[in-house]
């Protein structure tokens, strides 16, 4: 299923209300620049503009073991709405890193989730984020290529996200490659656009890059059983040239149907061939639909428990 394509505009809120979202924001700030980019087709750009109300940014600062280099790190992701509830979905190999670099003696704080690419309204103040990386559902295999990661967005962060302007993607969104479509575009935030001025400024480019489905490449081996392939379109290059920090950045398809594009979410992005210019993905409706059935028997076991307390 599709969802019809439009330039997203955010919902007004009320005074007070705003203000009380404000307050749980941070001083620590991010922007995501628009250049105009005269060699970017239009269709993309339409596209960024509606898909750009779905993508959230994870960020941190990573402190080395050497205690005196610190590192800015900027991960892709997106939040999707499971059985009424708002899940982050990113690529689960980042948690794996995050935790080996922990176990090197790396430590990681200032963790903050960023809604700029939709248009924050909150003078750049990113939503704090209490990083727990026991909260969160990874799936991951390198030697199979699986690399899923979720978490559960509470009440806080729902609401602070709605108040700038993200919406989850919903079941009518989640679509998958072998599907009939027109055009694929992967979103997300390369490495090689984040700036930070070592205070509190973060700077870092959204782009939606446009991309043709090929075949797995040599390396894939058993991987290819459970990604699916794609290469930078012709002038993908102008967008970005390295796709190094679009880990778990979601990969839409688009259609044109009744005169109206449409679009979905077919997958994650999970890694880079840069000698042959391929992206690699995981589908994504695959995992949805495992985590929305594992969610949903959580939530009926919930209730049993709740309307039987005394049940042994």
């Amino acid at each position: 299923m599709l969802v019809a394509s439009s330039q997203p505009g955010l919902t007004p809120l009320a005074s007070a209300g705003r203000l009380a979202r404000t307050l749980g924001r941070t001083s620590h700030n991010l922007a995501y620049p628009q250049p105009h980019n005269p060699k970017m087709p239009d269709l993309t750009s339409r596209v960024a503009e509606s898909v750009r109300q779905h993508f959230v940014s994870l960020s941190c600062v990573q402190e080395l073991p050497d205690h005196e280099t610190r590192k800015i790190l900027v991960f892709s992701g997106f939040v999707v709405e499971i059985a009424a509830e708002w899940f982050y979905i990113t690529a689960g190999h980042i948690l794996r890193l995050i935790r080996k670099a922990q176990a090197a003696g790396s430590t990681f704080e200032t963790w903050r989730l960023g809604d700029h690419t939709v248009g924050n309204k909150f003078n750049g103040m990113a939503v704090p984020y209490d990083f727990q990386p026991d909260q969160w559902c990874v799936i991951e295999d390198e030697d199979q290529g699986l690399d899923y990661a979720a978490v559960h967005l509470g009440w806080f962060y729902r609401q602070q996200l709605e108040a700038g302007g993200i919406s989850p993607l919903t079941r009518a969104a989640w679509g998958a490659p072998n599907m009939s479509h027109d055009h694929w575009v992967l979103a997300g935030i390369p490495s090689e656009s984040v700036t930070y001025d070592g205070i509190t400024n973060i700077a870092a480019r959204f782009v939606a890059a446009p991309l043709v489905s090929t075949s797995a490449p040599p390396l894939a081996g058993a991987r290819s059983q459970n990604q699916f392939y794609a290469l930078l379109a012709d002038g993908g290059e102008e967008v970005v040239r390295n796709i190094d920090g679009m880990s778990g950045g979601p990969v839409f398809m688009l259609k044109l149907e009744d005169s109206k594009w449409k679009y979905g979410v077919i997958g994650v992005q999970s890694g880079w061939y840069p000698s042959d210019r391929t992206i690699a993905a995981c589908p994504f409706a695959s995992f949805a639909f495992a985590l929305e059935e594992a969610i949903m028997s959580a939530q009926q076991q919930d209730s049993s428990t709740k309307a039987h307390p005394g049940a042994a």
